[in-house]
């Protein structure tokens, strides 16, 4: 007999079952096609999420969970701001490229609404997301590895830079472009625009 899931690992899992359907198109995602999706019945999918919109919002915290996971693993993995942050690059392109679902339901009139409340939570799990960034920036201006003559913001919309086009590539050719190996070669020339020189205000 199989061992029965917890609700939060439950919960995860039916995430994780809509962020898939969204590859499709948001509007694969319905209550019915993801307990299908999942291997239960719709009133046990009812347990967990009331409603679609509910599902959209458990979208929003998994979304949220993969990045801040993220910005953690490769902070303990490198021994350098600036390892770090080209870790966190790749590890950006990765989830983009293991999860296509997640430009359709950032761009899809379910979260984008102009009124939308779902537009600001994303919104705010993006601010969380560069804000980690910018710490990691912020620490590598400090220990003189990362040029102080540019704002450590700037410095992290560069990074995703690196990574936003190739992904956004990705998506439109419908996952024929891989995009990992141009972030590679971009954060090439990110390290190189970024690292400290002593004549940085002559670059």
């Amino acid at each position: 007999m199989s061992k029965r899931m917890d609700r939060q690992s439950r919960r995860e899992q039916i995430a994780e079952a809509a962020l898939k359907l969204a590859e499709k198109g948001v509007s694969f995602i319905t209550m019915e096609s993801v307990a299908k999706a999942c291997s239960i019945v719709p009133s046990a999918l009812y347990r967990h999420y009331r409603n679609k919109d509910e599902v959209f919002d458990g979208l929003r915290d998994l979304v949220r969970d993969k990045l801040i996971e993220n910005a953690t693993l490769a902070a303990k993995e490198e021994k350098s701001p600036m390892a770090t942050l080209k870790n966190l690059a790749l590890r950006h392109a990765d989830l983009l490229y293991k999860y296509p679902g997640i430009p359709r339901l950032m761009f899809s009139d379910k979260i984008s609404g102009k009124k939308s409340l779902r537009r600001k939570a994303f919104l705010a799990v993006m601010n969380e997301y560069r804000q980690a960034a910018a710490s990691i920036a912020e620490e590598g201006q400090k220990s003189g590895e990362l040029r102080t003559d540019v704002k450590p913001e700037d410095i992290v919309f560069m990074l995703l830079g690196t990574v936003v086009p190739p992904s956004f590539i990705f998506h439109i050719s419908d996952g024929e472009f891989d995009p990992r190996p141009q972030v590679k070669q971009n954060l090439m020339l990110f390290e190189d625009a970024v690292k400290f020189r002593k004549n940085n205000e002559d670059v």
